[in-house]
């Protein structure tokens, strides 16, 4: 805390960060709400549709990770 916070370094082109910004938003689409939506309003209320979204989201995001990281290196 007292030297501040640490630098940011962006190690992504900006080719990937327009596939990605687009990726969400197409996902947001299909999902019929964002990420936020899901995970934190209506789980609240126990939605079964929102409770398989969320799922798939966290899914979707764990595997490529998993992957990269124990499978292909």
């Amino acid at each position: 805390m007292i030297s501040g916070p640490p630098a940011a370094a962006m190690v992504a082109g900006k080719a990937a960060l327009v596939c990605a910004g687009l990726l969400d938003g197409l996902g947001a689409r299909y999902g019929a709400g964002c990420t936020n939506g899901h995970g934190i309003c209506d789980l609240s209320r126990l939605s079964p549709r929102s409770t398989v979204a969320t799922s798939a989201f966290i899914l979707a995001g764990f595997a490529p990770v998993f992957a990269a990281r124990h499978l292909l290196s």
